[in-house]
């Protein structure tokens, strides 16, 4: 979220000579400043009527005072700027007697007598802690119910401008009228009215012909030409909302750069070498161009670039589809401009005969549509369009005859027998065949659940993210640790199913334990390593606190936690605190020599070694490893999953 600036921009417009044009009257303003233990000077541009401006300087005194007089025959904006620095929007006013004073500390102004001044700070100011989009709404709103005010074409040329596309300025000025139509800011935003048409939707982009990183001059209209479409991206090493915004523009262009989409990068950098290894550091796989004139570059002013990130789309032509296009959105053109056609299912899968066939298409939002067929002989087919990547699944007429995949609008072709149907072939799915490289990939590591545990991290934009959380990961992973892992996810991760049923899911999960934390424990008993039976009640009765830990040994997050825990218990056994392990194993010979090479040996270990079957797991919905419950002497739940510390706060009341 972008910080609200309290001092007013004004690189909108390029500033005109100083005037001698203006009449002078007698009707004077006056503007008494003092800047708190301040030194240096100051300057007043102010804005005329007649589209002119008209500078003032002065050097403050020993007591940090200035002054500035002049003449005003009707109320009109100034921009006071103290050491070329901090900058302060007042009003003048005729015959305006204003006082100022700032406090160097805080550069919060105090205004006495400027009545004009105060009412635009009461408009402009930032109320209740209102975020950035709620700030530029209100803005918005205000100008829509007030369109004769002086204030309002200030306040778009200001705030608003920027973003707002040709139409959506054009369509605000012509409801404009009275005082609101006769001053400075009115003029120049008609002029710029005129300047974005020129850029507008359906216009021919401005021509840009920079040097890449190899120093060969790269020209947009010969790029554009080969491709589809092309993004015009305008961005700068140091602009960090784009470098927030880059790996979610890297997952879009990896999808589409096969289809025609290109991206031609124009920076504002003005340090060469700063700027090749910020593309080298970052792995920028498109084209990437650059003068190192900063803002005064002809492409910013050529496309009037006032923020960065800021980006244009055109087609092969170089006419503009959109403008300020990212992530979900520029997702969405891209697939309507690049899949606007049918998905088509042919498949055949020996041994079947005959039957009603099913496909699910999991969609955006948990949302499902299920399309039915006949299967004769082995062969199907499906057709129709989705409009955006999603996960599908294949339901035949036999038991346990599902088969799951990634798809969009692609010819795909599924050949199988019905005796195998765990190595049905599913071809000419690009985000299918995507998903088998990264799976296989980590099928070949020594820890394939923590290599899919590290693309989750580093990839929270992936539209196999959720999925490989959902269908891999949620049954080894602490609940903190996968809502952790949920909540890290972003961009079109999100539009996923299975990133809405993670969210259930965890949301169900927190009533669970809410509810849970009002019974007692559920009695239980498992035999130890020794072949004893062991009750839980028996147990936990003669110590304060007991935490029962779930784990198994093929569980590598459960034998990490194993130390944790060996730490806890010899640094609070003696503070009435006691540990009871309860295995999720089914190898007798590896739980026992787990209790060894961990040392847990030191309290009791159980099991029925019935793995995900066992009694326990059914008794207390046991869903993932490790897992934990605290409870106290009589059998009280004080918590489910709870992590070190909070154990540490708890026993020690």
């Amino acid at each position: 979220m972008k910080k609200i600036v309290f001092a007013v921009i004004f690189t909108l417009f390029a500033f005109v000579g100083y005037t001698q044009q203006y009449v002078m009257t007698s009707k004077g303003y006056t503007v008494n400043g003092q800047v708190i233990k301040g030194s240096g000077y100051a300057t007043l541009r102010v804005y005329l009527p007649d589209g002119n401006e008209r500078l003032d300087s002065t050097v403050l005194d020993n007591k940090g005072r200035f002054v500035f007089r002049g003449n005003a025959t009707e109320t009109m904006p100034a921009l006071l700027t103290l050491n070329g620095k901090k900058q302060y929007r007042i009003y003048l006013e005729p015959s305006l007697q204003m006082t100022m004073k700032i406090e160097k500390k805080t550069d919060k102004p105090k205004f006495k007598d400027a009545v004009e001044t105060l009412r635009w700070y009461s408009i402009v100011d930032p109320q209740d802690n209102e975020d950035y989009d709620v700030y530029l709404a209100r803005l918005e709103n205000w100008v829509v119910n007030n369109p004769e005010d002086i204030f309002t074409c200030d306040i778009i040329a200001s705030y608003l401008s920027y973003y707002w596309s040709f139409d959506e300025m054009d369509r605000h000025l012509n409801t404009l009228k009275g005082k609101a139509t006769s001053g400075y800011f009115y003029k120049h935003l008609r002029n710029r009215d005129k300047s974005l048409e020129k850029i507008s939707q359906g216009k021919k982009a401005p021509e840009i012909a920079l040097t890449d990183v190899n120093n060969k001059k790269v020209s947009l209209n010969s790029f554009i030409r080969s491709r589809n479409y092309v993004l015009i991206d305008f961005w700068a090493s140091w602009s960090k909302d784009y470098m927030e915004q880059l790996q979610d523009e890297k997952v879009i262009y990896e999808r589409y750069k096969n289809k025609g989409f290109d991206i031609y990068a124009v920076s504002l950098d003005n340090n060469k070498t700063l700027w090749k290894n910020i593309i080298k550091d970052n792995n920028i796989p498109w084209t990437n161009v650059c003068d190192f004139q900063m803002w005064q570059s002809q492409p910013v002013k050529d496309y009037m670039i006032k923020s960065l990130p800021d980006n244009v789309l055109v087609d092969n032509a170089g006419r503009i589809i959109a403008r300020n296009i990212y992530k979900e959105e520029l997702s969405d053109k891209l697939f309507e401009l690049l899949d606007d056609e049918s998905y088509n299912i042919s498949g055949n899968i020996e041994g079947i005969k005959e039957g009603i066939i099913k496909l699910t298409l999991l969609k955006k939002d948990g949302e499902k549509e299920i399309v039915e067929s006949r299967i004769n002989n082995g062969d199907f087919y499906f057709s129709g369009k989705v409009d955006r990547i999603c996960m599908a699944m294949i339901s035949l007429p036999v038991k346990d005859g599902d088969i799951s995949f990634f798809m969009g609008n692609d010819n795909i072709k599924i050949s199988g027998k019905r005796k195998f149907l765990d190595d049905v072939d599913v071809e000419g799915s690009p985000s299918q065949d995507e998903f088998s490289r990264i799976a296989n990939s980590c099928n070949r590591e020594k820890n394939p659940m923590q290599c899919l545990s590290n693309y989750v991290l580093e990839n929270p934009s992936s539209i196999y993210s959720p999925f490989i959380l959902s269908n891999y990961l949620y049954p080894y992973m602490a609940e903190n640790d996968m809502q952790k892992a949920v909540n890290s996810l972003r961009g079109e991760a999100t539009t996923m199913f299975q990133y809405s049923l993670l969210k259930e899911q965890l949301s169900e999960n927190d009533k669970d334990i809410t509810e849970y934390q009002k019974t007692k424990i559920r009695d239980f008993s498992l035999e130890n390593e020794k072949g004893e039976m062991v009750s839980l009640y028996s147990y936990i009765k003669d110590t304060k606190y007991t935490l029962i830990s779930f784990w198994a040994s093929w569980d590598n997050n459960s034998r990490r936690k194993n130390i944790d825990y060996l730490r806890l218990y010899k640094n609070n056994k003696k503070n009435n605190f006691n540990i009871l392990s309860v295995s999720l194993d089914d190898n007798k010979y590896a739980w026992q020599e787990a209790i060894k090479a961990d040392g847990i040996n030191k309290w009791e270990n159980l099991s029925d070694l019935k793995r995900w079957n066992s009694a326990v797991v059914k008794l207390y919905n046991i869903k993932y490893l490790p897992s934990n419950i605290l409870v106290d002497k009589e059998g009280n739940i004080l918590g489910k999953d709870v992590q070190i510390d909070e154990i540490l706060n708890i026993i020690s009341r």
